[in-house]
């Protein structure tokens, strides 16, 4: 019974420490300079498409409004009144 649980106690150190090896070359190779770097460019490249797409967003609505803005201020200058057509 007692050699048993020996190689039982053998077995689950010798799993655990197969374990422990795996995981710890999984975090060197994130932490490695390769891999730092592309997880950087990655991250550039995501920021870099959302300023573009705020960009794009801020220039839509800018038109937007400028155009209506020109609407009311030529309005106002031909003398109309909002609300009120010719």
């Amino acid at each position: 019974m007692i050699r048993r649980l020996f190689w039982v106690g053998v077995g689950v150190g010798v799993g655990i420490t197969v374990v422990v090896i795996h995981k710890g070359r999984q975090i060197v190779a994130r932490y490695t300079p390769e891999a730092v770097s592309e997880r950087a460019a990655a991250a550039v490249d995501d920021a870099g498409a959302r300023l573009n797409s705020m960009a794009r967003t801020f220039r839509s609505e800018f038109s937007t409004a400028r155009a209506e803005r020109e609407a009311e201020l030529m309005a106002s200058l031909r003398g109309e009144l909002p609300g009120r057509a010719r």
